[in-house]
């Protein structure tokens, strides 16, 4: 089964219904409730989601979405080692570089986020939700 680490952009896209990209993120969050990827969070980007949630729409529908976080997602570990390699990454985005290290550390191969331009590729594929449906 694939694994696949999701910025909390893609979460909000799925949530909130932000057209164009829920499409996507509806698609790939369907997968994984089907078993047929992996999808991996961690801590941080649960929370930036529950921020913007809570502030768009409500306390109690971002709690919901915490509740229901635990059983449709990997919630992963986030380091003290892949915040210092984050740091001296150096990369343009700091939060950025955090989702990296976490997914490097975990063997994910892909990194699904909306905004590519600040991460390097490496052995981590890095792509929009709309770019992994149509290659996965």
């Amino acid at each position: 089964m694939k694994k696949i680490y999701m910025d909390c952009n893609i979460l909000l896209d799925w949530l909130i219904d932000r057209t164009p990209h829920s499409y996507y993120a509806t698609e790939i969050i369907v997968n994984i409730e089907k078993h047929k990827y992996e999808g991996c969070v961690t801590g941080l980007t649960l929370a930036n989601t529950y921020y913007v949630l809570r502030k768009e729409i409500n306390k109690k529908i971002a709690t919901e979405f915490l509740n229901d976080s635990r059983k449709i997602f990997t919630i992963l570990d986030l380091t003290k080692n892949n915040v210092v390699d984050a740091i001296e990454n150096k990369y343009k985005d700091f939060e950025d570089d955090l989702h990296y290290m976490v997914a490097r550390d975990n063997a994910i191969k892909y990194i699904i986020i909306r905004d590519k331009k600040d991460f390097k590729e490496g052995n981590i594929k890095i792509m929009t939700a709309e770019e992994f449906i149509k290659n996965p």
